[in-house]
């Protein structure tokens, strides 16, 4: 049997793509940046689960049938 003991992985990337080469040359005022946020109203909007979506199903592993049952979770 022969067995790997080491490995290497070469991974190259292309150059990153500025869009917006001036970046380091804004600079907001306090009061914009403010502007600019969500209020917590709107950021709970916008991280809300849609009604529309299914039930969300987790499958533990590692837990005896009987420990699961007891806490009355389904055990397939």
């Amino acid at each position: 049997m022969h067995l790997v003991h080491h490995q290497r992985i070469e991974v190259s990337l292309p150059p990153p793509v500025t869009a917006l080469p001036n970046t380091a040359e804004v600079i907001l005022s306090r009061a914009r940046r403010a502007h600019s946020r969500l209020s917590w109203a709107e950021r709970f909007a916008r991280n809300a689960r849609p009604e529309t979506s299914g039930q969300v199903t987790f499958k533990l592993f590692g837990f005896p049938a009987d420990f699961a049952a007891s806490l009355g979770f389904a055990t397939a």
